[in-house]
């Protein structure tokens, strides 16, 4: 009986010993390639976040250059709104001009053309009263500009407002752009978070690995004191069962 349990006491012993082997036998291979992959993780880790630098210090000098255009524009606004101002005092100047001297040279300073032309005030009679009024006079070839100036002048009205629109409507696409960009900013955001976060964990699991491959848990094998007792306790039972 006693060589039995010696027997299973070896076998127990062995079963231990190879197990420690089988499972941290190649740890320094291990140990090497684990600490690589870490190493070219790190590396593509360090490249992506460089790239990502990189298009994020171009997207400033774009964004800048973006803020000068639309500091540009506004300041162009301010400038049709002055002129806008600036005709409506001179229109309302030209309506109160009521002596015939005054007509006169305000039509020589705005037709520089006219300095020399024989232009003024005359009484004829109006076509169905037959009351006689004051007319402006100018040569007749003159009267050709007046109507062409009137026409590219409702033309030129005409551009103003579709000029308007293009204005208003660039500025929508160009918030609509601005709102595609942030979402996509934002987006870019989550994904550095998570590939941080995930970088993160990666280096944790990858050190912990290392670690306990270089510092394996020690198997307890039973004392002897333990499989002695252990052992005789088995011998006492096999001899009362035999008997």
């Amino acid at each position: 009986m006693l060589k039995v349990y010696s027997i299973v006491v070896t076998i127990i012993c062995v079963a231990f010993g190879a197990n420690s082997y089988y499972a941290w036998k190649n740890s320094e291979e291990k140990i090497a390639k684990a600490e690589n992959d870490l190493i070219e993780y790190q590396d593509k880790y360090s490249l992506i976040i460089e790239k990502s630098d990189s298009l994020e210090s171009i997207v400033q000098k774009l964004q800048l250059k973006g803020n000068n255009y639309q500091n540009r524009i506004d300041s162009l606004e301010v400038e049709i709104v002055n002129l806008k101002t600036e005709n409506e005092k001179m229109i309302d100047e030209v309506a109160d001009l009521f002596q015939p001297g005054e007509l006169v040279d305000e039509v020589r300073n705005t037709f520089p053309e006219l300095k020399t032309s024989p232009i003024g005030i005359a009484r004829v009679k109006h076509p169905e009263t037959g009351f006689m009024i004051r007319t402006f006079q100018l040569p007749l070839q003159f009267v050709a500009t007046f109507i062409a100036d009137h026409k590219e002048l409702e033309n030129a009205k005409k551009q103003i407002t579709a000029l308007g629109d293009i204005n208003f409507t660039y500025k929508s696409y160009v918030a609509l752009k601005d709102s595609i960009i942030t979402l996509k900013e934002e987006k870019a955001a989550e994904y550095k978070n998570g590939l941080d976060y995930g970088m993160q964990k990666y280096e944790s699991l990858v050190k912990e690995y290392i670690s306990t491959l270089k510092n394996p848990p020690k198997i307890e094998f039973p004392s002897w004191t333990t499989t002695i007792i252990s052992g005789a306790a088995g011998v006492a039972a096999g001899i009362l069962i035999t008997k």
